[in-house]
């Protein structure tokens, strides 16, 4: 039988933190299972946006986009598979930790909800709260936990004195120097992990930026083109500057679109690098170990990739209407400039 979370294992549970979507808790009772995992578990915002309905979240025309994830039977299954089948191939399963789904039920979540209120910033809580429809919540390795260490401080922030003190048992170098140092560290692994080579890849399968991908968009969702049109009231050679795609097949249309919204998610993703010192100073060779030579100490470290949320179709729109506003500040800056004498206000 499957195991369901009920609200007497909420107590198990403490907030290790949040971003916009998604609440942070790592275990701290004792089931092997659990032991040295996270629970990340959707939010809702206060007037209702993220509520689940138990359909798999897709548009019609976003089942032909992301074949991948049809066979989801709900919202929470489908952003599963979309990590799993989409970006973790992409980024590297070495990389990208895809969790698995565990079953939770209303009591469960409530019990989180009132356990970390107090833990919480106040601008998040008055932001969004649990999900408390939620069927499941996504099970995954806590990233900043190595077997056989101590499931870590929940402490989210330090000052730059504090962490200095904090990397005295890490570091090995004069005080004042650690911090430095630590971040000689950080680029070492970036450089040996090839981490941002595989982010550059993911980010390039956007090869028309906005400005041609919204033109596909319109395809995709069988409308007429109103990025055309008001081209059209402006300048015809601007709106026969994308007018080939209008010809191009379907299928290249939506796989245009899908890599577009592919790069959006490498775009907004956030890494985590965790760091354990090693006894062995002879471990250079081994693809998970850096030494750091100017205090010739060896490190193992875990690298990957996180916030692998699937965007919408339907923020394409959004997304060109951004980049308008952006080429339209950019465009009053350059004439301040020019013209130091006028205001961006004329």
């Amino acid at each position: 039988m499957e195991m369901i979370l009920e609200a007497r294992d909420a107590g198990e549970w403490a907030y290790r933190g949040e971003g916009a979507a998604n609440l942070v808790l790592s275990y701290t009772g004792s089931y092997p299972p659990f032991v040295g995992k996270v629970l990340r578990v959707r939010k809702i915002t206060e007037n209702g946006a993220e509520y689940d309905n138990g359909l798999s979240g897709l548009s019609k025309h976003e089942c032909l986009l992301w074949d991948e994830l049809i066979s989801a039977p709900s919202r929470e299954m489908a952003e599963h598979l979309y990590v799993k089948n989409v970006m973790r191939p992409l980024l590297g399963s070495d990389y990208v930790e895809s969790g698995v789904r565990v079953l939770v039920g209303k009591g469960f979540l409530e019990s989180v909800e009132s356990n970390i209120l107090s833990k919480r910033p106040s601008w998040r809580v008055n932001d969004a709260k649990t999900n408390t429809e939620c069927v499941s919540a996504l099970l995954l390795p806590d990233l900043s936990h190595f077997p056989g260490s101590g499931s870590p401080s929940s402490k989210s922030y330090l000052t730059r004195e504090t962490f200095e003190d904090v990397l005295k048992c890490v570091i090995q170098s004069d005080n004042g120097n650690r911090t430095t140092k630590f971040l000689d560290l950080v680029a070492e692994t970036v450089f040996r992990s090839r981490l941002l080579d595989r982010l550059l890849k993911a980010q390039m399968l956007d090869t028309l930026d906005i400005e041609g991908a919204i033109h596909a968009y319109y395809n995709v969702v069988s409308q007429s083109c109103k990025v055309c049109s008001k081209f059209r009231e402006v300048e015809e050679k601007l709106s026969e500057r994308y007018s080939h795609i209008h010809s191009d097949p379907y299928s290249k249309s939506l796989k245009i679109v899908k890599d577009y919204l592919t790069a959006a998610t490498a775009k907004d993703l956030s890494t985590m690098i965790s760091f354990r010192p090693t006894e062995n100073r002879d471990m250079e060779s081994l693809d998970d170990t850096v030494v750091l030579k100017s205090t010739r100490q060896s490190f193992q470290y875990k690298a990957s990739f996180l916030d692998l949320d699937r965007k919408p179709l339907t923020k394409m729109e959004y997304y060109y209407e951004l980049d308008q506003k952006i080429v339209r500040a950019y465009s009053q800056i350059s004439k301040v400039k020019d013209n130091p004498g006028k205001s961006c206000e004329n």
